[in-house]
């Protein structure tokens, strides 16, 4: 049986290693240090929004059965890298329809985010994620790195702006199923402001 909602979102790493016992199939992956704990935050604040909006929402942690058909789905990760800082924001999707997603994305988080984006697809696990078997998404399955958690300047960036991200993300997925009307992101009490890139700081 395939269960149908508009949304999908998936707290990477939430419930390890306690799931772990039960998926064996998947690899136990607890993420970068500090990322189980802020992965849920984000995931509940959009799934909160969405569903205050009208839209349906599965919300899921890091391991979960059965099939889904969605509008869209996301898997919220953020990187880790060693040596620190040397990795960023990216999107990793398996399908076509994954890159207009994509796309999208990397517009809207990049009026925002100051430290770039790697390449879409650039490590195996953003291309051949074990979630996208489970998900028929319309609009796309998307799993969304959104910053290296391991990098001083990145981390101190992403911790005060959890909840807006959440807030973005809700934004950015009601638009891509055309369901919701959730309020434009500037006018959640949080906002992001980048930070002076080295050529404007004169």
């Amino acid at each position: 049986m395939i269960l149908t909602y508009d949304v999908l979102i998936s707290a990477g790493h939430e419930g390890r290693p306690a799931s772990c016992a039960h998926f064996p199939q998947h690899h136990c992956n607890l993420g970068a240090a500090g990322e189980r704990a802020w992965t849920p935050i984000v995931a509940d604040a959009a799934t909160r929004i969405l569903r205050e909006h009208g839209v349906s929402v599965v919300r899921l942690p890091a391991d979960f059965a059965g099939k889904y058909r969605v509008g869209a789905a996301v898997f919220i990760h953020f990187d880790g890298s060693n040596p620190t800082c040397r990795s960023s924001a990216s999107v990793g999707y398996a399908q076509p329809s994954g890159a207009a997603a994509a796309a999208a994305w990397h517009r809207l988080y990049g009026r925002y985010w100051p430290f770039g984006f790697q390449p879409d697809n650039f490590t195996n696990g953003l291309r051949a994620y074990y979630a996208y078997s489970q998900v028929q998404a319309r609009e796309g399955s998307l799993v969304l790195e959104l910053g290296e958690i391991t990098c001083p300047a990145q981390r101190a960036w992403l911790a005060p702006r959890l909840q807006w991200e959440g807030a973005l993300l809700a934004r950015f997925l009601s638009e891509r199923i055309g369901k919701g009307r959730v309020p434009d992101f500037q006018t959640f009490q949080e906002q992001a402001t980048p930070k002076p890139r080295y050529n404007d700081m004169r």
